[in-house]
């Protein structure tokens, strides 16, 4: 397993000891910062794919399509690295919260969906996507 301390980050920090480089240390942090923008640019398009402007039952139903694309693209981002579930939660309570779920409701059905379905250092299955699907869907029904 890869024993990297960035394994699974969202925002990989660039290698190098830049201590007392004061340009080496602008260009790292430059770097995660726009590597951090590129990320939240990412996730902006995907939400704004699958926000519809309608009633519950369709933003139900969109949050339930919605699942499996945010996944992928942490899974993507991640390789499903040691970190991978932190970065999953928080990107689905982000989304979640995008097509109208109370913050508290968003964070704890996240919290619910990753910490039940999904391994550490494993992308999820099929399986796995169709029940964090599932559990998000029938949520509010």
């Amino acid at each position: 397993m890869d024993q990297n301390p960035d394994s699974g980050a969202l925002i990989r920090k660039p290698l190098g000891d830049t201590a007392g480089d004061l340009d080496a240390q602008v260009q790292r942090y430059t770097a995660v910062l726009l590597e951090w923008r590129s990320w939240l640019e990412e996730l902006a398009a995907l939400f704004a794919e699958s926000a519809p402007d309608a009633g519950e039952e369709e933003r139900r139903r969109s949050r339930e399509r919605g699942v499996a694309p945010v996944v992928a693209l942490v899974v993507e981002r991640t390789d499903a690295g040691e970190l991978w579930r932190a970065a999953c939660t928080r990107t689905l309570t982000w989304y979640l919260e995008s097509t109208g779920m109370a913050a508290e409701d968003a964070e704890e059905l996240a919290d619910d969906v990753v910490d039940g379905e999904f391994e550490s250092w494993v992308a999820p299955d099929a399986e796995a996507l169709g029940k964090a699907r599932d559990i998000i869907g029938e949520h509010g029904a």
